[in-house]
């Protein structure tokens, strides 16, 4: 830096200047010393130096010196508007030479202004005002410059008549017109008896010659004021400009203007970051691992942009995977952790299909989307969503949706909406189909996921006989908004009495976010379980993973030796899925229905983990336990369905734009010989029209031990090549088949 600060920057300013200056080109333009040899500046400023310029003309050399001292009158004598301190220069420079004689340069440097002023043609404003005791000697070229010495009498026609000299003579190019040479009379002694009125009269002549003051605007008062006017205007406006970026930054994650997420995404009031993610952003999320995932999408899809532009005649779609990717208080959650699963697994599609290469595999991009905690902001993020639909054409449908809620209703009639189709991972809630007809999910139903829970628990109350007894308690949540608790004790309820079960309902009231109401009166999921330990039924769990936690935790206070038989819905996988959350309560057995078979294995045997191995290897050690809630399984299977539906497109109809309506229609004829054999199972919409749910869609029984080890206690559903458990409902036959 020291380095820089002394050698580099002088020299680095010195060329600039000497490029731009004005002062640099004027040297090289003016007319003495040639000074375009040698052909650049610095060769001439050498010239100038010591020993060098003892070879130039010494008269050329005055007059540059000369005519340089002038130039620089001319400069700070020019009017311009943005320098108004010319203005106040309202009269000439005056320059007094006292002491003019012939042992001195006075009389040389008077006619070296004057030749200067003949030879450049250039006004210069300077008054020059010599004085001597003798006047120059006779025969000299300055005493014949002046003219006769009559002329030099101080008389009132003195100056008139040498300014009509000038007027006619002074372009003669001499210099006689340029000298006014006055003869000063003795001063008049004090006794003389007109010397108070001569006097008088001087003073008074004095008292007339008064400088012009500069106009009002150019005064230096004035140009304080109007500095200090401009510096608090442009304070005020810097402080406007940076209180607008504030607040655009708090409206839009952080991010400025000229980011490139900033216009997609937004803050919301809980402090969330939504939106459309599509250039790099992380959702400011402190999980590292999620970090990661994101990043590895949006490295994709750069690579998609990239194959796209060398290969334009293969289709080009794009998804928005929209999810809950963060929790309210941002801070990492395994709670949260199957959103960044189900991200996972659809990033695991999109590399699949980038390393594809025939003419009808589709390139595929993902942009990843944050409804919120609990889709509770997925409207905004659909508007949002729509305004960039108009902008890029090749958008053509949503993947991810969370949690049965009343939320995520709102988001799919808004998505619908819009026109844009929709394929569901993990909500199973029963309504959730009819709140549009372009919704698909490749997750069962709560319908399904009732027959499977009661016929499994009649098989294994008719296996252990007296233990447990013909009876359910279906523990539930309070909370009106989650419509996936209230479907599912609802079908629970139905089909656990259908199979002989007598039935009891039992509410809870969830922890309410921060700063809000408990949603009832209920007791909390923790009492609920506590009260359930003399039990001597079925207890079914139809709440959230959270919540299930909680209920562990009061049986574990209660009667962690003896605790009731437990089964929970599809929720509980994400418990299970965490081996340390999972372990949390060891000697309390208990199942839970899955939407896989159970755990898997990077072993290449799995299409998915397979792929997911390979961009995801450091995830590898976690999936014998992340794969038992299916999430990444499922978000693969919905991008693949996608990408099957753009296929069968491009292959039955090539000319046929790629919009959402065509792709939706394509999905909805997924089944047959075009069912898909996925990762979650086969998926297979029956031949219905309105059909939106894979039929027979797989589910499993995982039993978690006392030791909190997983094993699989059958599984109902059609997975190729296996035959489901024998205690399963019978499955239903396709349309047509």
């Amino acid at each position: 830096m020291w380095l820089f600060a002394v050698h580099v920057f002088p020299l680095a300013w010195f060329r600039v200047r000497r490029g731009l200056g004005c002062a640099y080109r004027w040297l090289l333009n003016q007319p003495y010393l040639a000074p375009r040899d040698p052909g650049t500046f610095t060769g001439f400023a050498e010239r100038l130096t010591t020993p060098h310029n003892q070879v130039e003309d010494p008269e050329q050399l005055r007059k540059l010196m000369v005519n340089a001292f002038l130039e620089d009158l001319r400069v700070a004598f020019r009017r311009r508007f943005w320098r108004p301190r010319t203005a106040r220069r309202t009269a000439y420079c005056v320059a007094l030479l006292d002491g003019l004689g012939p042992d001195n340069c006075g009389y040389p440097l008077l006619r070296t202004i004057i030749d200067v002023r003949n030879e450049t043609g250039a006004f210069d404003p300077l008054l020059v005002i010599a004085c001597g005791a003798e006047p120059p000697a006779e025969g000299s070229q300055v005493r014949e410059d002046w003219g006769h010495r009559s002329l030099w009498e101080l008389t009132d026609r003195l100056y008139g008549g040498w300014r009509e000299t000038f007027l006619h003579q002074g372009r003669a190019r001499n210099r006689a017109p340029w000298y006014l040479p006055v003869s000063i009379p003795p001063l008049m002694p004090s006794s003389h008896e007109t010397y108070e009125l001569t006097r008088r009269l001087e003073v008074a002549q004095d008292a007339r010659l008064r400088i012009p003051e500069p106009p009002l605007w150019a005064r230096r008062v004035t140009s304080v004021v109007a500095a200090c006017a401009v510096t608090v205007a442009l304070l005020g406006a810097a402080g406007l400009v940076l209180r607008t970026e504030s607040g655009f930054r708090d409206a839009h994650c952080g991010l400025g203007r000229f980011d490139d997420d900033a216009q997609t995404l937004r803050t919301a009031p809980t402090g969330e970051c939504i939106g459309v993610a599509r250039y790099g952003f992380t959702f400011h999320s402190p999980d590292p691992s999620l970090d990661n995932t994101l990043q590895t999408v949006y490295a994709q899809n750069a690579r998609a942009d990239e194959a796209h532009k060398a290969s334009p005649e293969r289709p080009f779609v794009t998804l928005v995977h929209l999810s809950a990717l963060l929790s309210v208080s941002g801070k990492p959650s395994g709670q949260l952790a199957y959103g960044r699963e189900a991200l996972q697994g659809a990033a695991s599609a999109q590399s699949r299909q980038l390393r594809s290469t025939g003419a009808t595999e589709p390139i595929l991009r993902i942009f990843p989307a944050n409804a919120g905690s609990g889709m509770r902001f997925g409207t905004q993020v659909v508007d949002i969503l729509d305004a960039l639909k108009q902008q890029d054409p090749s958008i053509v449908g949503v993947t991810g949706l969370d949690q049965s809620r009343e939320a995520t209703n709102r988001t799919i009639r808004k998505l619908t909406a819009v026109g844009l189709p929709m394929v569901a991972t993990t909500l199973s809630a029963d309504s959730l189909v009819r709140q549009s007809p372009m919704y698909f999910q490749v997750s069962p139903q709560n319908t399904r996921e009732a027959d499977v829970a009661a016929a499994y628990a009649d098989h294994v109350v008719a296996r252990d006989g007296r233990k447990p007894a013909r009876q359910v308690r279906i523990i539930g949540s309070a909370d009106p908004t989650d419509t996936y608790s209230r479907t599912l004790s609802d079908d629970v309820a139905r089909r656990f009495k259908a199979r002989g079960f007598a039935v009891e309902r039992t509410p809870f009231t969830p922890p309410p976010p921060s700063g809000q109401e408990p949603s009832s009166d209920a007791p909390g999921p923790g009492t609920v379980g506590q009260r359930s330990c003399s039990y001597r039924g079925v207890v079914f769990f139809a709440g959230r993973a959270e919540d299930f936690e909680s209920l562990l935790g009061g049986i574990n206070e209660s009667c962690n030796s003896a605790p009731p038989a437990l089964l929970g819905g599809d929720d509980v996988a994400r418990l299970a899925a965490d081996a340390d959350r999972r372990e949390h309560y060891p000697g309390i057995p208990y199942d839970f229905l899955d939407f896989t078979l159970g755990s898997a294995r990077c072993d290449g045997s799995s299409e998915l983990y397979a792929e997911l191995s390979r961009i995801f290897h450091d995830e590898c050690a976690k999936i014998p336990n992340s794969s038992l809630d299916g999430h990444a399984a499922l978000g693969f299977d919905a991008v693949k369905l996608y990408v099957n539906a753009v296929k069968q497109l491009r292959e039955e109809a090539a000319q046929m734009p790629l919009t959402p309506p065509a792709v939706w229609h394509a999905i909805s004829g997924v089944h047959g010989d075009e069912a898909l054999d996925g990762a979650s199972g086969i998926i297979s919409f029956g031949g219905d029209v309105d059909r939106q749910v894979p039929l027979d869609k797989l589910l499993s029984v995982q039993h978690i031990d006392g030791t909190g080890h997983p094993t699989q206690a059958g599984f109902c559903g059609r997975v190729g090549g296996r035959t489901q458990s024998s205690w399963c409902p019978p499955l239903e036959p396709e349309k047509g088949r």
